[in-house]
């Protein structure tokens, strides 16, 4: 396995030798100190941000000058959002499976409907609970391999578009 990060690590390095030719086109809105995921969508316009843990459950609507043009706050607690990702029908989906302690029994994906993304109101989210099968005590007495938790996300993503596609 460390032989893959080297090689893998070994591969961004040499992928990024331009670095020096990328300019800023904005800063962030201080809002925005935290950001844990970003998206963009089908039927949108805005680039979707979210913060991590212990900030306001929100989610950033930004347009591609930085300003934030939609925020809206999420009927659930912002435990600790990791990231965010889309489907084909332009809902987006929250990571609220931050782990950090294996203390964690609540860990969920937030989907927020695409149709609310323009809203003014609170929006009310489906909640899809799930957890990891090798976790059975709480906390861990041995820490998750992070890697195996964010292969978990995208499984369970490629789940819900699978059954979408169905």
């Amino acid at each position: 396995m460390k032989k893959y990060i080297l090689l893998f690590s070994l591969l961004t390095l040499l992928g990024c030798q331009d670095y020096g030719k990328l300019t800023v086109v904005t800063d962030l809105p201080n809002t925005l100190k935290e950001v844990s995921g970003t998206e963009i969508t089908r039927n949108s316009d805005l680039i979707w941000m979210l913060n991590d843990s212990g900030n306001k459950p929100h989610l950033y609507g930004l347009s591609y000058s930085g300003k934030i043009d939609n925020e809206l706050k999420i009927q659930a607690k912002n435990h600790d959002w990791e990231d965010l990702t889309s489907d084909k029908e332009g809902n987006l989906y929250i990571g609220d499976f931050g782990n950090n302690d294996s203390k964690r029994q609540n860990l969920a994906i937030l989907k927020v409907n695409h149709q609310d993304l323009m809203s003014k109101s609170e929006i009310e989210i489906e909640r899809i609970r799930f957890s990891y099968p090798e976790q059975t005590k709480f906390p861990a007495k041995k820490k998750i391999d992070f890697l195996i938790l964010n292969h978990y996300f995208i499984g369970i993503i490629a789940y819900i578009f699978l059954l979408k596609a169905v």
